[in-house]
C-alpha cells in the first residue's frame, strides 16, 4: 500500500514539475516575442498587423499587477508635520449600563505643513471616533469626537482610539476609561 502512495505521489509530483517548465517556456517565448516586437517597432515606423496596438502593462513603470491593489504609500517625509493633544486618555468615571458618553480629543498643528487626519480607528464597535476631514493649517485646532456605548459592559472599561496622521509617529493613541454600573444600582 505504502509503495503505491509513493508511486502515486512520484508520478503527481512530475506532472506538476512538467507542466510548470511548460508554462515557463511559453512565458519565456511570449516574452521574446514581445522584445522583438519592440524592436521591430523602434526600426520600423510601419506598423504590423502582429504588433500589439496596445502596450503591455509590464511595458509601464512601476505597474506591477501584483501591487495594483495595495494602498499608495505617503511621499516619504517632505510633507509630515507634527501634532500636540491637550490629553491622551480621558476618564468618564461611573455611567450607568446602557449609557452614551462622550468626548472630544483637541489637538493642534504644531508643525510647518498642513495636518491630515488620515483615519482614526476605535478598538471595538462600541467606541465610535469622529474627526476634523479637511486640512488642519498650522497652529490651527482640529479634533477628535469619540463615544463610547456602554451596552454589555460591566465593570471597569477601557477602550482605545488610533488616530493615523501625515506626522512621525504617523498614529497616536487616545484612550477612554469608565466603571460601568448595572441600572438597578
Amino acid at each position: 500500500m505504502k509503495n503505491t502512495i509513493t508511486i502515486f505521489l512520484l508520478a503527481l509530483l512530475v506532472v506538476v514539475v512538467s507542466f510548470l517548465v511548460y508554462q515557463n517556456y511559453n512565458l519565456n517565448k511570449k516574452v521574446e516575442e514581445l522584445s522583438s516586437n519592440k524592436t521591430e517597432t523602434k526600426a520600423s515606423p510601419v506598423k504590423t498587423e502582429t504588433q500589439n496596438s496596445e502596450p503591455s502593462p509590464f511595458d509601464r513603470p512601476n505597474n506591477d499587477p501584483a501591487m495594483l491593489n495595495q494602498p499608495a504609500e505617503p511621499p516619504a517625509n517632505p510633507d509630515l508635520t507634527s501634532i500636540h493633544f491637550g490629553r491622551l486618555v480621558h476618564e468618564f468615571g461611573k455611567i450607568k449600563q446602557g449609557e452614551f458618553v462622550s468626548t472630544n480629543f483637541k489637538f493642534v498643528n504644531t508643525g510647518k505643513k498642513p495636518l491630515f487626519v488620515i483615519k482614526a480607528e476605535g478598538s471595538c464597535g462600541c467606541t465610535v471616533p469622529r474627526w476634523t476631514r479637511e486640512a488642519i493649517l498650522p497652529g490651527n485646532e482640529g479634533s477628535i469626537f469619540v463615544q463610547f456605548d456602554s451596552h454589555n459592559k460591566k465593570g471597569e472599561v477601557e477602550k482605545t482610539v488610533t488616530v493615523t496622521t501625515n506626522t512621525e509617529p504617523r498614529n497616536t493613541v487616545l484612550t477612554v476609561k469608565s466603571t460601568v454600573v448595572p441600572e438597578d444600582k
